[in-house]
């Protein structure tokens, strides 16, 4: 019996569709939809549109974690189908690679499909393990900024149950998160326009609910932003405080996570950073015992803002502890996962002005643009829209002379 046979076999014990990809041509849209590195780590080749989700070849039957990271890599809704694992691979290297025989059988894809293929989209997480660190004033003010530069912005208010996005920007949106959870309107018909260049989905406040979803309303959440995120250079997701399942859920569905904490909370903030890599090593772990041949991530990188400090010499004193921590506490610890935080930067704190901004309902980089934590703002704006590798701390203030010269446009 020959593997074609055999996978067919397997294919119907296991009460799938089987999957011939020798015989198929994928539609390159499609496939422009998974990273290669993930269908590499998968054995899974996106095949063609099917009843608004995507038909995909995976090798290895009844994976459920397979298909979760699919769909959440992809942003679609995947009919998973069986295919012989050693013909996927060599369809991936056909699709993926320039070889000059994959010419006649890639389809070209439309210029307008080609743009949505090669621009890049990040999703970006912003979590805390408590509430009062600023976490809302610090995705609002990194979405203006990401805006004012030119970039196509969404700023999604996640924080399920308590959101306040809307309330402190004055904005109120004819639907919520609730109204979409409950089905009665899709994630892109809830997109609000702003005053501040970026686009805004509104959370809603108060509800049980929306504060205790269940694992198909996660789902559907998540395949829906990412499938949202494709057209937009940055989303900017502003989570919920605490370490539960869903907010970790929804952090490691993104590409970046930037934990907000200040001096104050410092304890709570590598809590939040300590979950966050157990549940990361939970999912590869997971992926490494039941997906042939993954490769796993083995390190995790988690990005950190200090908030409310003195100085900027004490947010980087203060980061470098995490550091310390978490390399005694975790590094010392594991044999192959490992925890390397990244520093963003700091926001001095500025009590008058963070309560100006409050009192205007306007981002404080609108309000008050040239004080000192506007200024820290503008500079961890800046720095996340470079590539997450080529980021390199070297924030400073600008005081006497030079903000004079920067008032004047001389800077």
């Amino acid at each position: 019996m020959n593997d074609r046979t055999e996978t067919r076999a397997l294919a119907r014990k296991c009460g799938m569709p089987y999957i011939d990809i020798e015989k198929e041509t994928p539609d390159q849209k499609c496939v422009g939809l998974l990273k290669e590195v993930f269908a590499r780590n998968y054995t899974s080749l996106p095949v063609r549109f099917l009843n608004g989700g995507v038909l995909v070849a995976i090798g290895d039957p009844g994976q459920k974690e397979v298909v979760e990271s699919l769909t959440f890599h992809m942003g679609k809704k995947i009919y998973p189908a069986l295919g012989d694992k050693l013909a996927i691979r060599k369809a991936i290297d056909l699709y993926y690679s320039p070889h000059p025989e994959a010419t006649e059988a890639r389809q070209a894809p439309d210029a307008e499909v080609q743009e949505e293929v090669e621009r890049e989209h990040r999703i970006i997480s912003i979590l805390s393990n408590k509430g009062g660190v600023g976490k809302t004033h610090v995705s609002t003010n990194l979405a203006t900024v990401a805006a004012r530069e030119g970039k196509k912005v969404l700023l999604i208010d996640a924080d399920l149950g308590n959101a306040d996005i809307s309330n402190k920007l004055a904005l109120f949106p004819e639907y919520t998160l609730y109204d979409f959870l409950l089905g009665d309107v899709a994630l892109e018909d809830m997109i609000q326009k702003t005053a501040y260049g970026f686009d805004l989905v509104g959370g809603s406040s108060g509800e049980f609910k929306l504060a205790n979803i269940n694992y198909v309303q996660r789902s559907k959440f998540i395949r829906s932003f990412r499938k949202v995120s494709q057209g937009y250079d940055i989303t900017i997701f502003d989570l919920s405080a605490g370490i539960g399942t869903t907010v970790m859920d929804f952090a490691l569905a993104s590409d970046e996570i930037v934990v907000v904490t200040t001096p104050q909370d410092i304890i709570a903030g590598y809590a939040c950073i300590k979950a966050s890599f157990q549940r990361f090593k939970h999912v590869e772990e997971s992926l490494l015992k039941k997906v042939e041949f993954y490769q796993p991530r083995k390190v995790y990188t988690p990005w950190v803002i200090m908030n409310q400090i003195t100085s900027l010499k004490q947010g980087l004193f203060l980061f470098n502890r995490i550091c310390q921590t978490a390399d005694e506490r975790i590094n010392n610890m594991e044999a192959m996962f490992s925890i390397k935080p990244e520093y963003m930067g700091g926001i001095l704190y500025d009590r008058d002005n963070f309560k100006k901004a409050e009192m205007e309902r306007k981002p404080l980089t609108v309000v008050s643009p040239r004080t000192n934590p506007a200024q820290c703002l503008e500079y961890l704006g800046k720095n996340l829209l470079d590539h997450p590798e080529l980021r390199n701390y070297s924030q400073q203030i600008k005081t006497g002379l030079g903000r004079f010269a920067m008032i004047f446009g001389m800077q």
